[in-house]
């Protein structure tokens, strides 16, 4: 009987941590930030764009409650505005906690 009983509670442990293992791996809550900023030259527009995006990141990271978050490659990409006088620049990261 006591045989019977320790070979059903090593099946139940191997059950149990086959089910921890086989979990699916979460992506951490990874997001994409962006920001656009407008300025009068393209230096201006996109250090404003840049100064923004890290503005955007940390306000994620204190609204999830994350001392530290690790961004990734941000590139930034500029235009003239649809008035002409104006570019507008983009710049977007991927932020994982």
């Amino acid at each position: 009987m006591i045989r019977k009983v320790v070979i059903a509670g090593v099946a139940l442990g191997v059950i149990v941590a086959f089910a921890a293992v086989s979990q699916p791996v979460q992506a951490g809550g990874c997001v994409l930030v962006s920001a656009k900023a407008r300025g009068l030259g393209e230096a201006a527009a996109s250090k404003r764009s840049q100064a923004k995006l890290m503005r955007n990141i940390n306000h994620w990271a204190h609204k999830s409650k994350l001392t530290r978050v690790h961004a990734g490659h941000a590139p930034t990409s500029c235009a003239k505005g649809g008035g002409g006088a104006l570019f507008v620049c983009t710049s977007s990261a991927k932020v994982c906690p």
